[in-house]
């Protein structure tokens, strides 16, 4: 074999196992995803139908309150806005009523299932 202007000698054996990109390819196995015994817990409900209490879905701090005591919201208004890791989270009025409570202020940390706002 003659390669940049030298000369090689080379030798070549055959091979019976074959190996490389003309190898064939299977996919990996994978196991199974195992069924857990007991549900994974849920988030707490944002709205407590009974009392028709808005709750926080998530921790963060309140950074715009979007109504007041006495307004009238419908169903998707945005009620509130959360700010958790970094990012933006609005909190929409889940029925039509009157604000009756707003249990929070500007700039307050809230945990999650806090009560926000109380809607009737």
């Amino acid at each position: 074999m003659k390669i940049g202007g030298r000369v090689l000698e080379v030798e070549v054996e055959e091979v019976r196992e074959v190996a490389g990109p003309t190898a064939e390819r299977r996919a990996p196995e994978i196991a199974a995803p195992k069924i857990l015994e007991s549900p994974l817990p849920t988030a707490p409900q944002i709205e407590d139908a009974a009392t028709g209490v808005v709750r926080a879905p998530l921790p963060g701090s309140v950074i715009s309150i979007k109504c007041k005591e006495g307004d009238a919201v419908k169903a998707g208004d945005p009620v509130l806005i959360l700010e958790s890791m970094k990012m933006e989270n609005t909190i929409f009025a889940p029925k039509n009523g009157i604000v009756k409570r707003i249990t929070v202020k500007e700039g307050v940390p809230v945990r999650v299932g806090e009560p926000l706002i109380e809607i009737t």
